[in-house]
């Protein structure tokens, strides 16, 4: 019973009350470092783009490598990321950053799409799908609001079953007169009711929580350094200079493409065992010279013979 009337007292609603605002303040604070983390590397990827505009033609692709690198986009449809992934042999990143992984998507959509594309036509506006890669990365404190209003429900429910038993024990406890009867009765109802309603503010401060992080989440989390990392990656691609260093023309990628084909057959024949037909064509081609002045050897259909007479 000692459990039991802890639930129903005072010290559990204030308790559990305060157990849901720290759960909240921990949430909100991890949420902000994590933010805060998301946009240093925004500044980052956003320097290095910005960078290429001063450089020259092999500075503008050194751009895209470090790219390449920092994200772990993998580019192989850019000849340099291809030949600098293989002569070095490098272990990729695998960032923790949100940020970093949908510019990595983002690097494979651009790098696909020929030059001539994102300097005359042009793709849709690049925080669009930046942003659509991070959001379902980066998920936040999506979830937390019915987590928080989950616990608060939990700890509503725990005090009532605790009141309720309590209750149970003691509401038909015999007294010396009816009247004392009646009066006791009152007395309990009254206070199990009291009881009741304190654990009902149990869920209110949970849906409190639950409010405070909607308003934080629409003002903190409206991502406004994935829309500047966009707006870089939009006026860098306006470039034609860049634009043809950072992506393939119509010839170059297909020109790779037959180079990958080529590679790869070259890898295939490499691992056949050719020893036994080298031996056969030897044999054939002895065979042929040692009967070289006993016969002619003709090329086409054999001649007819036509019969005397």
């Amino acid at each position: 019973m000692g459990i039991a009337e802890f639930f129903a007292s005072g010290a559990f609603l204030f308790t559990y009350s305060g157990l849901l605002l720290l759960l909240t303040g921990i949430a909100i604070a991890r949420n902000q470092i994590s933010l805060a983390s998301e946009a240093k590397a925004s500044r980052e990827l956003v320097g290095v783009v910005e960078a290429a505009h001063t450089r020259n033609v092999s500075g503008k692709v050194e751009q895209l490598l470090i790219l390449n690198e920092t994200t772990g986009a993998r580019i192989l449809t850019n000849a340099a990321c291809r030949r600098d992934d293989l002569e070095e042999h490098k272990v990729w990143r695998n960032p923790k950053s949100a940020t970093a992984k949908a510019i990595a998507h983002y690097l494979g959509l651009m790098a696909a799409v020929p030059a001539e594309r994102h300097s005359l036509e042009g793709l849709r506006p690049a925080r669009m799908p930046i942003e659509e890669e991070y959001r379902r990365l980066h998920k936040g404190l999506g979830g937390f609001g019915d987590f928080i209003i989950r616990v608060a429900l939990l700890g509503t429910f725990m005090g009532l079953i605790a009141a309720l038993t309590i209750a149970s024990a003691n509401i038909g406890a015999d007294q010396a007169s009816a009247a004392d009867q009646s009066a006791h009765m009152r007395d309990f109802i009254q206070t199990l009711l009291a009881t009741a309603a304190n654990k009902f503010w149990i869920s209110a401060v949970g849906i409190g929580c639950a409010l405070i992080v909607q308003i934080y989440r629409s003002t903190a989390e409206k991502a406004a350094h994935i829309v500047r990392l966009g707006d870089a990656f939009d006026h860098a691609l306006t470039d034609p200079d860049i634009a043809a260093a950072w992506c393939p023309t119509p010839a170059t990628q297909e020109d790779s493409d037959l180079g990958l084909v080529r590679e790869a057959i070259r890898e295939r024949i490499a691992k056949l065992n050719l020893g036994p037909l080298n031996d056969a064509i030897a044999e054939t081609a002895a065979a042929i010279r040692a009967n070289a002045g006993h016969s002619v050897i003709s090329i086409g259909p054999a001649p007819s013979r036509r019969s005397d007479g």
